[in-house]
């Protein structure tokens, strides 16, 4: 690791930018479908009433769709909150009826998922009952940011959907079976066994189900926390070395004050440095999206490869130098010459690191 005291010359690398893949829009287009879950299927409802904040009161289309444009309005953490008007349905999904928007995507298509719990069997009330608890006790512990709890919630609920449709299927075999025995009136013995294996099957399903919801959690609520912790390690060591890189180009027009600020800024840098490769296997690991790791990695390569080793090193040891020397003039000279440069690259690595956090905080 090199720090900006040491006397030693490095030689120069190049200094590429970096093109990102994405860009934050200013409005963004909303297509909400509102399905009604019906036994083991969902359907389009038409005509739903929904109240959608910053729009008020709207009513689907016949296919239970409704289109509006958003305007983000520089919100940090963008979020829609849309209530379903119906004294006989509940709504489902997503969470709270809460849409975390996402300021890099020009359109987002959201789909709500109802259901008339009146007409649902006991099972199916007593595990969405038992999600909203887990869910609420989650909430409760504020480790997890609001997103993820959606997300979690989500994939819970998908598949509390799947294993209702499988029990249902085999709940209409076990009916079959029961009325054919019933219309015999008589003992059949493999008949009577044939009713006895799909209850059976039913109470396995049942505990796998149980049992699968608590994996589930367990280990979404622990992918959520770990991811929590590399971002904020992430981003807390990108913007401290953000800052301290800007302290040195702001000390460039008057070198004088030069000096106090470059152990920091080598404090700064050193853990980027030390760090950055445990970060990249980090998200890796606990976000799974190539592009994304593909992304920091660059981010990284510009701080350590292009910014610091291409310019600010150089720059500030010769500084140094010539200062050892006893040469100000040419010293300040050589600072005033790095600093549009400096400070457009640094203008340029702020960009990059504010849309890789992005995307970090919303994937």
């Amino acid at each position: 690791m090199l720090s900006l005291k040491n006397g030693m010359v490095f030689g120069f690398l190049l200094l590429f930018p970096l093109l990102s893949c994405t860009q934050v829009v200013d409005f963004i287009d909303i297509h909400l479908t509102v399905l009604e879950k019906v036994g083991d299927k969902t359907r389009a409802l038409p005509n739903a009433k929904l109240n959608i904040s910053d729009e008020g009161e709207v009513i689907t289309n016949n296919n239970g769709s409704h289109t509006y444009t958003y305007a983000l309005r520089n919100n940090v953490n963008p979020e829609i909150s849309i209530n379903l008007l119906s004294e006989k349905h509940k709504m489902l999904k997503p969470l709270d009826g809460a849409i975390m928007v996402d300021p890099t995507r020009e359109e987002m298509f959201i789909e709500f998922v109802v259901v008339n719990m009146a007409e649902e069997n006991p099972e199916f009330k007593k595990r969405v009952n038992d999600l909203e608890k887990k869910i609420s006790r989650l909430q409760y512990k504020n480790q997890l940011t609001k997103r993820q709890l959606s997300q979690m919630y989500s994939t819970l609920l998908d598949t509390i959907f799947y294993f209702e449709g499988v029990r249902s299927a085999l709940q209409a075999e076990l009916a079959t079976a029961e009325k054919v025995n019933q219309e015999q009136e008589q003992e059949n013995a493999e008949q009577r066994r044939m009713i006895e294996e799909q209850q059976n099957r039913i109470r396995d399903l049942e505990s796998q189900v149980d049992q699968l919801t608590v994996d589930l959690t367990e280990a979404l609520e622990a992918r959520y926390l770990r991811q929590n912790e590399y971002f904020k390690n992430i981003s807390s060591n990108l913007m401290a070395y953000l800052r301290k890189s800007k302290d040195i180009k702001d000390h460039l027009p008057n070198i004088k004050t030069l000096e106090r600020d470059l152990d920091l800024y080598n404090e700064a840098y050193s853990t980027l440095d030390d760090e950055h490769l445990s970060y990249l296997e980090g998200v890796g690991h606990y976000w799974e999206n190539p592009p994304i790791s593909k992304e920091l990695e660059g981010v990284f390569e510009l701080v350590i490869k292009g910014l610091h080793l291409n310019q600010m090193f150089p720059t500030v040891n010769e500084i140094l130098n010539q200062l050892r020397k006893q040469k100000p003039g040419k010293a300040q000279k050589v600072a005033s010459a790095a600093y549009e440069d400096l400070t457009i690259n640094i203008n340029d690595l702020e960009q990059k690191v504010n849309r890789v956090l992005i995307k970090l905080r919303n994937n």
